[in-house]
């Protein structure tokens, strides 16, 4: 049997990003499915579902968090597959590795709503960040090495920009997983760090700061 061929058309790509879409809407839907409704064994005063909401903050902080965390990586993935131009049996498994390690992130946000801050949850939350920034940093190596499934006009500077990113974001990563077996608190409190950075550059439109991509680069001088 022939070997199947892969579109270089566009919509080729368009599936892989639909379906990485459609997977972080219901992971997001499902954390905020997580929350609690306070107060459901039994009716309670306003004043008193005004205490257990506020008692409740720190689920609605995690909440915030994830919900962030998915939407950092849902940016991420997007920014690199605006460089990718085709596909592969490969990338298409890389895809599917990347989504399963996003997908728990709804149960790495139960366990510490269950658990509280702990080494334990805070080290479960940090691996799975870990596991999901790793699959894609690999995904964008693949795709990238040898310019195999990419444009071949990408610059070669801006593509070693992107990889040392990567290794930035790794160590951003390791650091508050190391930090939990001192201070999950210190530890929860980095991994809102790395977000909160990653969300107020780009709302800035700092792209060249936290991806320096090509792609994104080069979209940005044309804009001016």
């Amino acid at each position: 049997m022939s070997r199947p061929r892969f579109e270089t058309a566009e919509i080729a790509t368009d599936r892989l990003v639909t379906l990485t879409d459609g997977v972080f809407a219901i992971a997001m839907t499902i954390l905020v499915l997580e929350l609690a409704i306070p107060g459901t064994e039994r009716l309670v005063t306003d004043a008193e579902l005004g205490e257990l909401l506020l008692e409740g903050w720190a689920d609605f902080l995690i909440y915030g968090l994830s919900f962030l965390v998915l939407g950092m990586f849902w940016m991420m993935h997007h920014a690199i597959f605006d460089a990718v131009t085709h596909y592969d049996f490969a990338l298409q498994w890389l895809n599917i590795t990347f989504l399963l390690f996003a997908c728990l992130i709804p149960f790495s946000t139960a366990l510490f709503g269950e658990h509280g801050t702990t080494r334990t949850t805070a080290l479960v939350y940090g691996f799975n960040m870990l596991m999901i920034f790793g699959s894609l940093w690999a995904l964008w190596a693949y795709a990238t090495r040898g310019k195999r499934l990419v444009s071949s006009e990408l610059d070669p500077q801006m593509l070693r920009g992107a990889n040392l990113m990567g290794g930035l974001y790794a160590l951003l990563i390791l650091i508050p997983i190391l930090l939990a077996f001192v201070s999950p608190i210190a530890s929860f409190a980095l991994y809102g760090v790395v977000v909160f950075g990653f969300f107020i550059s780009t709302a800035l439109g700092r792209w060249d700061t936290v991806m320096v991509l090509p792609t994104v680069r080069r979209r940005a001088r044309g804009s001016l």
